[in-house]
């Protein structure tokens, strides 16, 4: 099975980063994730991650477990993920999380579908059309549509286009994401991505909700690294700005073990 297709985040981490254990006497990984940001203006973020990843034959299943802390107040999110192999050519991704504590920037609710369509003889070109849905308190709301293209070749690239509509007030917007990636199975998975435009799609880390009428660029470099048969380290950095006086600048770090 071909890593979850790419798209902009997954609620506590990057499923592409989450990578399945290369051991198959051990199908459990773990990955324990501690991040902090500061902002130019004033305040700090801080985040705790815990994901709990099983690997079948057909299917990785994923737990994700958050914790956030900003100036707009705690909250913690809880979610469920799978990828599975339907077909030797068309795999999905599903996903279902909600938040308990609330806080405003966390959705009350959030589903995910992606379909992934391997083509060309190779199979190395991947076609994917998701959807997205976000309720938060307040009666708003974002729905994601979203298709892009996957090519693997040495390096992994990744285009991704989004179409956002955001409630109150039916506000249209859009946003798009390019990536290149390397994965070595049981050694080395990383990327660089950078998207821009009106990032709804960036649910857990936009500053408030209804700032997805404000246009933004957010720029990420993420790396694990297996330093033994079992396990490893994650580290990642972020650079992300909204409009004319939004800068963040941050980073996560943690270790993955294989049981």
């Amino acid at each position: 099975m071909k890593g979850p297709a790419i798209f902009i985040a997954l609620i506590a981490t990057n499923a592409l980063a989450q990578v399945s254990s290369p051991d198959p006497s051990h199908p459990f990984v773990a990955d324990a994730i501690l991040g902090g940001s500061s902002i130019r203006s004033g305040g700090h973020w801080r985040s705790a991650d815990l994901i709990v990843t099983k690997t079948l034959p057909q299917t990785v299943g994923y737990l994700f477990l958050h914790r956030s802390e900003r100036p707009e107040g705690s909250g913690g999110f809880l979610a469920m993920a799978a990828t599975h192999d339907w077909t030797s050519r068309f795999f999905t991704y599903v996903a279902a999380g909600g938040s308990a504590p609330r806080a405003a920037y966390l959705p009350k609710s959030r589903f995910d579908l992606d379909l992934n369509f391997k083509l060309l003889g190779s199979r190395r070109l991947l076609a994917t059309a998701g959807a997205t849905t976000a309720r938060y308190a307040g009666q708003r709301r974002d729905d994601v549509i979203a298709a892009g293209v996957t090519y693997y070749a040495p390096a992994i690239v990744t285009y991704r286009f989004f179409q956002n509509t955001s409630a109150p007030g039916h506000v249209r917007s859009h946003a798009q994401m390019f990536q290149v990636a390397i994965e070595r199975r049981g050694d080395l998975s990383a990327f660089l991505r950078h998207s821009w435009g009106h990032e709804a799609y960036q649910l857990t880390t936009i500053v408030t909700p209804e700032n997805v009428r404000l246009s933004g660029h957010t720029t990420t470099a993420f790396v694990r690294k297996w330093t033994s048969p079992r396990a490893g380290f994650v580290s990642e950095v972020e650079w992300q700005t909204k409009a004319a006086d939004f800068r963040r600048f941050g980073g996560r770090a943690g270790l993955f073990y294989s049981f």
